[in-house]
């Protein structure tokens, strides 16, 4: 084979990124056994777009995830 025959056989592919992102980090607690940490990231075709996704998130966060994360405790030892 040539390099012309394998050349033909390349797929190039241009990848261009439109829109806009946004993401935050969010911290909870301060000890090492008493804290979370959570990144929330949203994209959009636009800024109100990706802030209404962002929005979104962060309030199925709030509901579901956040009080997941609460009840995961370690356990306190009596001593």
């Amino acid at each position: 084979m040539s390099d012309e025959d394998s050349s033909a056989d390349v797929e190039r592919i241009e990848r261009t990124d439109i829109g806009t992102s946004m993401e935050a980090r969010l911290k909870r607690g301060t000890g090492t056994r008493d804290e979370d940490q959570v990144t929330i990231k949203a994209k959009g075709e636009d800024a109100k777009h990706t802030i209404d996704e962002f929005y979104k998130l962060l309030a199925e966060y709030d509901d579901k995830i956040s009080d997941q994360l609460r009840g995961i405790q370690p356990e306190k030892s009596d001593s």
